[in-house]
């Protein structure tokens, strides 16, 4: 039982990277001509429009995607992938309502460049909350080609519609490039859906869904809070860049941490899914020991995979991303060796939070995530007033590696390992 349960979860890695790796090799690519069709500033616009579309479409659904795969029976399954859309719906309502009233009361107040961008924001929303819960869906049923496929789709849908736009010349291409590829993908989820279940309204009984909606109420008080948190931390640094340092910088380090985070974040995510459904069935037969096995092989195997990607990068950084995107770029490059070993970490990180959604350790998780954010803004806040950006970024990230090091050990304690 336990080798077929191994050999089963790498093999469906395999499948689903081998998707993961066609998408990933598309902005790869792309990043070639939308280095010479957008500058810096162009860069940093899109990283504040996905550090704020990120950080609120994290909770689009509340976090009640997570509990798609929990339930034993599918019914309660479909319910809560009903329970789901409509969250996305309400929060993209919600969000739409506040763009407007920054608009009209506080549009000057703000120093935004372009404040139009502000407008798709609740398109974006919606639609990562619509990409997320049938993600989960596609998981729970094992349709391993479907979630690839729909990663295949994003990837090229936004790569191509960035490229067009900045050949039109159209201000703000990379932001409507990226919003149009969502809109495509969340219309192909519906798409895959429908060919083997319906969406009528009757399937999914209103009293079912509320009381689905209390027995995993701890994914909404608790898990959504802390993946706002994580959100924050991660794609909300960005923010913290460009306040402290500048919008150039922002965009610089942008451009390097998407390029490398992307590929690397497309692997990490499939392992975490494919683990994540051979990990609930393990623990629902109680077989802890197979478990530990795969937590040890699936660590190493990534570990292995990451480790020279990110080597070639930090020593050789700069030489690559000049020779490649143009000498404007070669700055990106270089900093990859101040953040690059963080990914690492992260990639293991991906992996027990996975087992944190398993195990309802929402709680800690939470505690876990406000610490991360405390302890970044605390960061930039004292270094940027003596320190190189170069600087603070090492000591960010060797303090964010500390914390994924950390719940590791305290996850794996919860098991025994």
């Amino acid at each position: 039982m336990k080798s077929f349960k191994i050999s089963s979860l790498l093999k469906n890695i395999l499948l689903l990277s081998t998707g993961t790796g066609i998408a990933q090799v598309i902005p790869m690519l792309a990043s070639i001509i939308l280095a010479r069709l957008y500058t810096n500033s162009d860069y940093g616009d899109l990283s504040v429009f996905i550090s704020v579309t990120g950080v609120v479409g994290v909770i689009a659904t509340l976090r009640y995607e997570l509990t798609i795969i929990l339930p034993k029976k599918a019914n309660d399954a479909r319910n809560l992938l009903a329970l789901c859309l409509i969250n996305s719906l309400a929060i993209g309502l919600l969000s739409a309502v506040i763009v407007v009233f920054l608009s009209l009361f506080f549009r000057d107040r703000l120093h935004i460049s372009n404040f139009n961008w502000m407008y798709l924001v609740p398109i974006m929303i919606v639609c990562t909350g619509i990409y997320n819960a049938f993600d989960n869906w596609f998981n729970r049923q094992r349709e391993f080609k479907n979630m690839a496929s729909l990663k295949v789709i994003q990837s090229t849908t936004t790569s191509l519609f960035r490229i067009l736009l900045g050949i039109i010349g159209i201000t703000g291409g990379l932001i409507g490039g990226t919003v149009i590829g969502y809109i495509i993908t969340s219309f192909a989820c519906i798409g895959l859906f429908l060919k083997k279940n319906t969406l009528k309204w009757a399937s999914f009984p209103y009293k079912e869904m509320q009381k689905l909606a209390v027995l995993y109420k701890d994914f909404s008080l608790y898990a959504a809070p802390s993946a706002l948190l994580n959100s924050a931390s991660i794609v909300g640094l960005p923010l913290l860049i460009a306040y402290f340092y500048s919008v150039k910088l922002a965009g610089i380090y942008f451009f390097a941490n998407n390029l490398i985070r992307t590929p690397i974040s497309l692997l990490s995510n499939a392992t975490a899914q494919v683990f994540k459904s051979d990990a609930v069935q393990l623990v629902h037969a109680d077989q802890i020991e197979n478990l530990k096995a795969l937590i040890r092989k699936v660590q190493k195997m990534a570990f292995g995979v990451i480790f020279p990607v990110v080597l070639i990068l930090s020593l050789f950084g700069n030489s690559i991303f000049s020779f490649l995107f143009g000498n404007q770029w070669g700055a990106s490059g270089d900093l990859i060796k101040y953040f690059g070993f963080v990914l690492l970490f992260g990639i293991n990180f991906s992996i027990i939070s996975a087992l944190i959604d398993i195990l309802r350790l929402q709680k800690f998780a939470l505690f876990f995530n406000a610490s991360l954010l405390f302890s970044q803004c605390i960061i930039f806040i004292g270094c940027s007033f003596f320190l190189d950006f170069k600087y603070t970024l090492l000591i960010n990230s060797t303090v964010v590696s500390l914390h994924f090091f950390f719940i590791d050990k305290y996850v794996k304690r919860k098991l025994r390992c």
